[in-house]
C-alpha cells in the first residue's frame, strides 16, 4: 500500500466511525411523541373542538375510557385511609379488597394521552396526586407539575405499569419512601404542564 493510499484510508475510517456511532445513537432514542395531560373527559374534549389540536372528541373518550381501566388495574393501594391521603394530598377512595377487607385508592387526577403511536392510536396513562402537589403515572417514571398542558414526551411514558399488589401498609410506604419512591426510575421525565 502506498503511503497516498494509507493516508487517504485513515482519512475515511474515522469518519465512517463518527458516522456509523451517529446512527446507532439515532436509533437507540425513543420514538417521541405528542403528549397532552387533562384534568378530566370534559378539559380534552373542550380541546378536541376547538380545533388547534389533531384527536378528536372520539379520541378523547377512547383515551379516558383506556386510563380508567388502567387506573383499576395500576392505581396505588393502602391499608389505611389516612395513610393513602398522606401519600397523594388528600382525596381517597374506598374499594372492598379482594379478601373482602376494606383498601384505599387515591383518585385519578387526570390523564396523560399521547398521540398515535406506532399503532395509530393514542396510548394513555392514569395521573395521581403525590404529596408534594405534583401528577405522576401508576410507576412513577413520569411526573408532572400539573395535570393540563402539552408537551413532546418520550413513547417509553405510555408503557403500561405493572399492577397493583397487594394494599401497602405503613412499613411498607416506610420502607420504599413512599409513593413514586421505590417506582420512580432513573428516567424519571419531570415535565412542566401548567399550573
Amino acid at each position: 500500500m502506498t503511503p497516498a493510499r494509507a493516508l487517504k484510508r485513515s482519512r475515511i475510517m474515522p469518519a465512517i466511525f463518527i458516522g456509523a456511532s451517529a446512527f446507532a445513537l439515532a436509533a437507540c432514542q425513543d420514538e417521541q411523541v405528542d403528549a397532552n395531560a387533562f384534568p378530566d373527559l370534559a378539559s380534552c374534549e373542550e380541546a378536541a373542538k376547538d380545533g388547534t389540536q389533531i384527536f378528536t372528541v372520539e379520541d378523547c373518550d377512547t383515551a379516558f375510557a383506556e386510563a380508567l381501566t388502567e387506573y383499576e388495574r395500576t392505581a396505588p393501594r393502602y391499608d389505611e385511609l389516612a395513610l393513602c391521603e398522606e401519600q397523594h394530598g388528600g382525596e381517597c377512595v374506598a374499594q372492598q379488597s379482594s379478601s373482602g377487607g376494606s383498601m384505599f385508592m387515591p383518585l385519578m387526577a387526570g390523564y396523560l394521552m399521547g398521540s398515535m403511536l406506532s399503532n395509530n392510536r393514542a396510548q394513555t396513562q392514569p395521573l395521581y396526586r403525590d404529596s408534594a402537589g405534583k401528577y405522576a403515572t401508576a410507576s412513577g417514571g413520569t411526573v408532572l407539575n400539573g395535570n393540563k398542558g402539552s408537551a413532546k414526551m418520550s413513547a417509553s411514558n405510555f408503557r403500561p405499569a405493572a399492577a397493583a399488589s397487594a394494599p401497602m401498609s405503613r412499613a411498607s410506604v416506610k420502607a420504599t419512601g413512599g409513593f413514586g419512591s421505590s417506582r420512580t426510575s432513573s428516567f424519571s421525565n419531570s415535565r412542566s404542564f401548567g399550573g
